[in-house]
């Protein structure tokens, strides 16, 4: 006899039960701007302290640097001068103790030159 060990439910089935869904309700909010907290409102104030500090001193600090800057070119402008008025001052000296104008001198006052006695003198 050949038999089947699994029962055989006929008719018996049961239904299946859907568990119920829980619908959750969203509570409706407005749109509503959040206040800032204190520390927020401290931190703004302090950022925006710290950068009109940093803008005034990079001001000034650009300012100080354009006046140093004309300053140090006036200062260029005496040295050019101080040495265009040297060198013009060398070459007067080169001219006035030239040999021409020493023997033209001399001559003006009635001296003679002897050049047995010049010796020359090197520094």
């Amino acid at each position: 006899m050949v038999s089947n060990a699994a029962r055989q439910l006929a008719g018996q089935e049961q239904p299946l039960q859907m568990p119920e869904k829980k619908t959750y309700r969203q509570p409706q909010t407005s749109p509503q701007p959040v206040r800032w907290s204190k520390f927020e409102r401290f931190l703004v104030a302090a950022g925006s302290l710290i950068t009109l500090v940093l803008m005034i001193s990079l001001l000034s600090t650009k300012i100080s640097i354009n006046n140093q800057q004309r300053h140090l070119q006036d200062v260029q402008t005496q040295i050019s001068k101080a040495k265009s008025s040297n060198t013009s001052s060398q070459q007067e000296i080169a001219e006035l103790t030239s040999q021409s104008h020493l023997k033209s001198a001399a001559h003006k006052y009635g001296l003679t030159d002897k050049n047995s006695n010049v010796r020359n003198v090197n520094k």
